[in-house]
């Protein structure tokens, strides 16, 4: 099993990497000719998602989208590109000509190979280093975020479920089944099954562990635009794969193929190419006429990747905008001046209405919105609500309730009441913020780094002192080494506030979005503020040290970074899974997949299976089979069924930590939380609250004992009908063959 779980995840990668970058850089390889390896791999990761996006969804707007067509246009392009490119290869002479012809071209195809090997080679060599260190730490967290996935086969959020279900319907040519919802993820996996026959269900296994390192890269183009030391990046990189955190949650969430998790780099890309944006001043020159406005490629860039975030999911949109309004905090003037607003502006619409129309037409066509979209719109304004009441009643006692050095004494209360107006709001002004800064302190910084936060909080006051004095009293190479540090640091403070405002309600701070959404890329962030000293050290060294020591100084510093959380016991831990089913449950479905016909069978489990299963095969929820069982007539019309009972019923939703070698993450021993069946379980009448939690707590032990009497009963009356499938201490699986024509009748 383990050799047919590693071949589909090398078809889910050889997909990926097909449709991810080979196919753009066909189609689109004249445009992409002699840019940089950073923008063709941004170019890639965006343009791809909104064309993939926009052409699934509108062929399902017009209902016909299906695999035939579908292949047809996506092989289609990718041929017709490689068949434009023969001009110095004749392709047609290798394929169709005589023996002289195809050893000619054959040639010749070699002189083109070597050619681009020997480009290729002369634009990486002389910073080798680099791109191999890069390499290096970008393969270490594909495997970090990738070695569960082979101890779990199963999904390790509950929410996947409900996406491989949109999934299925787009597979069955319906778009946005459940209501409009960004589906460009969906959209993808779904591109990945029609061309390459993945497997909806190993796609979403393995798909974000691969895609994984997209997210790194982008943070680490990012980066590069911030820093002036090139190494830097790599540096903030190993500290996000080694260093432990206390919002496991949301960094554990980076494994699971989630809309949102599938969507972070987009947030990193917005942000690099804004600015980008705003470091060019070239105008565009035509026909000797200077065009107006400030008009470049990252203008592109930058309309894609928003394009892309919108259309995967909303609120990686909000999270650009948080750390795109910190950029834009220190570049007011430019922003707002007629040749940068102009043009940003017409590019952001843009960007805007190309992942919008497809869900305007779903709208328009009489589609709703699906039922998370109003959910999260709901949460913001419930949010903003409840803290608005709380922020006036923190407002009014703030006097009493802020604590530190400006704490007002009764006579300073006394003083306080004496002066103006403006001068009680200037003084209560003034402890507002040192209360806010307090609890920014205290429910962020302490809290997301478990008791570390204090050095983190005061490297973070270091940068903003060092940003104060550089620009006030330093030279010119000072000035350009800490220019891009502001806008970080102001987004990670903004992240920390947005932890603590989610987690402390008094402080009156509407909450935009929940902590551990924002947490898994805002720790990127944090990271990066605290390797700033080290960036201004390394700039400042480079220019009286040569480069090729401070490189070596460089590589020995990510190296470093890995000995020290291992020693200084701050190495992070495996990551885990939501635990919904046994294990063995993933691997007894795969395998009646693989083994029996599609539509010849029905397996019989909690809605964990429901899935996975189609559209191969059928399935009865375990809530249902039980119910209909005690109906006159029952039948379930498959020639096998399987009947699925957990000995020792699973405590649903509870945390598995995944365990491996010490080199990789520290393990955590901590044993499966089950319950057992029994006769007194069985005797028990099933919950009558939601479907839910008939699956928790004692519903789960109550439905399963249930579900093995039966199959007790049933042996007894269809002797010899009932065999096993697979067995061990926790797990059955039980099934009969039935002839179609007749069936059994399982009911009364």
């Amino acid at each position: 099993m383990d050799t047919y779980w590693m071949l589909e995840y090398g078809k889910v990668f050889g997909g990926y990497i097909f449709l991810m970058f080979i196919w753009p850089n066909a189609v689109f390889g004249k445009y992409l000719n002699g840019k940089s390896k950073l923008f063709r791999f941004n170019f890639c990761v965006t343009v791809q998602i909104v064309i993939v996006n926009t052409t699934v969804l509108m062929l399902g707007l017009f209902h016909i989208l299906n695999q035939r067509v579908v292949i047809w246009m996506f092989y289609g392009m990718f041929f017709s590109a490689i068949w434009r490119k023969e001009k110095s290869i004749k392709i047609r002479a290798i394929l169709f000509g005589d023996r002289k012809q195809c050893v000619q071209q054959l040639i010749i195809l070699k002189t083109e190979i070597a050619k681009e090997i020997r480009t290729f080679w002369q634009s990486v060599r002389l910073r080798i280093g680099e791109y191999i260190i890069l390499f290096i730490v970008v393969i270490f967290g594909t495997i970090y975020f990738s070695y569960g996935v082979f101890q779990v086969h199963s999904y390790v959020h509950y929410d996947t479920f409900t996406h491989h279900g949109w999934i299925n319907s787009l597979v069955e040519g319906t778009v946005f089944s459940k209501g409009i919802y960004p589906e460009a993820m969906h959209c993808f996996v779904y591109c990945l099954h029609t061309l390459f026959g993945i497997r909806v269900y190993s796609a979403l296994l393995f798909l974000q562990c691969i895609h994984i390192a997209t997210f790194l890269i982008a943070a680490y183009g990012l980066l590069r635009a911030i820093f002036q030391w090139r190494y830097s990046p790599v540096f903030v990189l190993a500290l996000y794969l080694t260093m432990d955190v206390s919002f496991e949650y949301s960094i554990s969430r980076l494994q699971a193929t989630l809309p949102m998790e599938f969507g972070l780099y987009t947030q990193f890309l917005c942000a690099r190419y804004l600015i980008q944006y705003l470091k060019n001043d070239k105008y565009i020159v035509r026909k000797g006429r200077k065009i107006k406005g400030i008009w470049d490629e990252n203008l592109l860039l930058l309309s894609m990747s928003l394009a892309a975030s919108i259309a995967i999911h909303y609120y990686t949109t909000i999270m650009a905008f948080i750390i795109c309004a910190s950029i834009a905090m220190f570049q007011i003037k430019k922003l707002f001046s007629p040749k940068y607003f102009l043009p940003l502006m017409v590019e952001v619409f843009c960007g805007c209405m190309i992942a919008i129309i497809p869900m305007a037409g779903g709208f328009i066509s009489g589609t709703p919105f699906e039922g998370s979209i109003e959910w999260g719109i709901n949460f913001i304004e419930g949010n903003n609500n409840r803290n608005s009441q709380e922020g006036q009643q923190t407002n009014s006692d703030v006097l009493v309730t802020a604590r530190g050095l400006l704490e007002p004494t009764s006579e300073d209360l006394e003083v306080i009441e004496k002066l103006p107006g403006i001068g009680q709001k200037i003084i209560k002004g003034i402890i507002n913020v040192e209360y806010l800064i307090k609890e920014t302190y205290r429910k962020g910084y302490q809290e997301m780094y478990w008791g570390r936060g204090n050095r983190i909080f005061g490297i973070t006051l270091l940068v903003i002192g060092l940003c104060f004095i550089g620009r006030k009293w330093g030279d010119r190479r000072i000035i350009k080494i800490i220019n891009g540090y502001p806008p970080i640091v102001l987004a990670s403070v903004l992240v920390v506030l947005i932890y603590a405002a989610y987690n402390s309600p008094d402080m009156g701070i509407p909450i935009l979005i929940a902590d551990h959404r924002f947490c898994s890329s805002g720790h990127m962030l944090v990271l990066a503020v605290m390797v700033m000293p080290a960036d201004a050290t390394f700039s400042m060294m480079a220019y009286f040290v040569k480069d090729s020591i401070l490189q070596r100084i460089s590589y020995i510093s990510t190296l470093g970074i890995y000995i020290f959380t291992n020693l200084f016991g701050i190495y992070h831990n495996y990551l885990y899974s939501v635990l919904l089913r046994y294990d063995a449950a993933a691997l007894v479905t795969n395998a009646i997949i693989e083994e029996f016909p599609q539509d010849s069978y029905t397996i019989v489990s909690p809605i964990d299976e429901k899935y996975q299963i189609a559209p191969y095969g059928s399935h009865e929820e375990i809530i249902d089979f039980l119910n209909k069982c005690e109906e006159e007539n029952y039948f379930l019309p498959t020639e096998y069924v399987f009947l699925y009972v957990e000995k020792k019923p699973i405590v649903y939703f509870q945390s598995y930590y995944f365990s491996g070698p010490a080199w990789l993450g520290r393990s955590k021993e901590i044993p499966i939380e089950t319950l057992e069946i029994s006769e007194e379980y069985a005797r028990k009448e099933m919950l009558k609250s939601s479907r839910w939690s008939q699956y928790e707590k004692e519903g789960r032990p109550i439905l399963e004992s249930k579900m093995y009497k039966w199959c007790k009963d049933f042996a007894k009356h269809c002797s010899g009908e009932l065999n096993i499938f697979y067995e061990d201490d926790n797990f059955v699986c039980y099934y009969f063959k039935q002839d179609v024509a007749a069936p059994y009748n399982l009911g009364i």
